[in-house]
């Protein structure tokens, strides 16, 4: 007899994204894995979101309520599962085909991972594919120098023993509490690469990452400050300090500069900058011309954070 698959929970946190939450359920109820166990965490939705929930009877779980932000929304919902497997999937992305067997298949292989993680696109309004999320190969220590989130959080799968061993997800934390997770976790666990397209992220005029880049430079400089803190980082991780650090701050002014929160990008940058002077990027010369500066880059560079948004 076949051993039993393991059970897998995915939490969608929800709220009022009536305009593509039906197309993140469907990618979810189409895989073909079971056992699949699927909550839709609710914040008190006053859209079309209910309307859509309900359509879907016995087929979906889920609860309407007001809550604390995402983060606690996902702990929340995770709180409320069984799975031996867990994931969280936003009411505005979705799943590709086949992405709970894969994920599954590579942590059944290597039973010593705590998580695995696959590629993802960046999708438009309607589901047209922009360009691909700039994934790559797992390391710990390349994850944490860089400061740059190459894991594509809709293509993480954890197993459950992960949330006894590195806890829940920061609910103080409302734009990065999904890097701040895999810093937390590589301390002392690995996670594993699946190089096959998992999920699509979309990108549209409410969507987070496009809305508020700038909400996230004190996030990332809080998040950073305090894993360095850790008197448990591996050796690798505390010689790559300064580096860090030093891309923690010209990050965090890249956020709040093309925001247009001119000033504290100048002082994220004057703090990188502090850090290794031998180090600079070429944004010092924009900052300085304030917003004439800010024209002159968009004008050259183009904000990266923009999106051409067309309607849903």
């Amino acid at each position: 007899m076949m051993p039993a698959l393991p059970l897998v929970s995915v939490i969608t946190p929800s709220f009022n994204q009536g305009a593509f939450i039906a197309a993140t359920i469907e990618s979810v109820l189409g895989q073909d894995y079971a056992p699949l166990e699927y909550w839709v965490i609710d914040g008190g939705s006053t859209d079309k979101t209910l309307e859509v929930m309900r359509r879907y009877g016995n087929r979906l779980r889920w609860v309407s309520e007001p809550d604390g932000g995402q983060a606690m929304a996902i702990n929340k919902g995770w709180r409320r599962t069984q799975g031996e497997i867990i994931a969280w999937l936003n009411s505005d992305d979705t799943y590709c085909s086949g992405a709970v067997h894969r994920a599954v298949e590579a942590l059944e292989r290597d039973p010593e991972l705590e998580a695995v993680y696959g590629q993802a696109d960046y999708v438009d309004v309607h589901g047209n594919v922009i360009r691909p999320y700039p994934t790559r190969p797992y390391d710990y220590v390349e994850l944490v120098r860089s400061t740059l989130n190459f894991i594509p959080q809709p293509a993480v799968f954890l197993r459950r023993r992960a949330l006894d061993s590195v806890g829940y997800l920061d609910e103080t934390l409302s734009y990065v509490m999904d890097f701040d997770y895999w810093l937390r976790l590589g301390v002392r666990h690995q996670m594993g690469y699946v190089p096959q397209k998992l999920a699509h992220l979309r990108l549209h005029e409410a969507a987070k990452t496009v809305r508020q880049a700038g909400e996230f430079a004190p996030e990332l400089i809080r998040v950073y400050q305090r894993l360095f803190a850790r008197t448990d980082l591996p050796e690798a991780v505390q010689a790559a300090r300064t580096q860090a650090m030093r891309n923690a701050y010209y990050n965090a002014a890249t956020f709040a500069f093309w925001s247009g929160h001119l000033p504290a990008a100048r002082q994220y940058a004057l703090q990188g900058w502090l850090l290794d002077p031998m180090h600079f990027r070429r944004l010092w010369l924009v900052l300085l011309l304030g917003r004439m500066g800010l024209k002159i880059a968009e004008r050259w560079l183009r904000n990266p954070f923009y999106v051409d948004v067309r309607p849903a």
